[in-house]
């Protein structure tokens, strides 16, 4: 072991391997999803039904799951390598951080969308 780098147990590293292969699993359907709901938008858009919306939640699926991807591959060689632990999980926990960053976002402008609908619905309605 390398002065200053950790190196994490065995069971440590059964939980580190079993959120990875998860988070692999899972990272799968997302860019099958991504990719599926990205082509439905292009493929209406070229017949003149315009639906934006599928290709913009397209390439957010597809975003989400790459990173959940990169941060498993990350997750994976704490287990598979020796001497660069910390450095891997740091990776990862970067990856993930754009998950969730992404997620904030998407989140605020949903509920700023929420407030000014029903601002609207109020002042027209009344």
């Amino acid at each position: 072991m390398q002065s200053g780098s950790y190196e994490f147990n065995s069971t440590q590293e059964k939980l580190v391997q079993a959120l990875a292969n998860k988070m692999r699993f899972v990272s799968f359907f997302l860019i099958a999803i991504g990719i599926l709901r990205f082509i439905t938008g292009i493929v209406a858009l070229i017949r003149g039904a315009p639906l934006i919306d599928a290709i913009i939640s397209g390439i957010i699926i597809l975003l989400i799951g790459f990173w959940t991807y990169t941060a498993a591959s990350s997750f994976n060689r704490i287990v598979k390598t020796q001497g660069n632990d910390i450095e891997n999980l740091m990776n990862a926990l970067k990856e993930l951080r754009k998950l969730y960053t992404l997620q904030f976002w998407l989140f605020i402008i949903v509920l700023i969308a929420i407030i000014i609908v029903s601002i609207a619905s109020i002042i027209f309605a009344g």
